[in-house]
């Protein structure tokens, strides 16, 4: 019973003391080109920032949903300010046009 409450003891100290991770969405740049939100590894259902990172070129973000209807369209100056994107489904597209280098964070 000693030997037990020993275990249990050690198991239960070492479980406390796990420290927390905690996730944060990766930043991905993207260039001019048509992406579905499922292969540039976006997460649904949360909200991202949206800058153009380029010092030079500018850019034109357009988020379409599943029936093709537009949801967003933004016109990202150098260097521009970060906007917040609405939460993004697994069948929205996204579209850049322009020379920018559009970060989503």
């Amino acid at each position: 019973m000693k030997k037990f409450i020993a275990i249990f003891s050690i198991f239960l100290f070492l479980s406390f003391n796990i420290s927390a991770v905690t996730a944060m969405a990766e930043t991905k740049y993207l260039d001019q080109g048509f992406y579905k939100v499922k292969d540039i590894g976006l997460l649904t259902g949360s909200s991202y920032k949206v800058r153009n990172a380029s010092p030079t070129g500018r850019a034109i973000v357009m988020v379409f949903d599943g029936n093709q209807l537009m949801q967003e369209f933004l016109r990202l100056e150098p260097n521009s300010q970060s906007f917040i994107l609405k939460p993004l489904d697994f069948d929205h597209i996204v579209i850049i046009v322009g020379g920018g280098k559009v970060e989503f964070s």
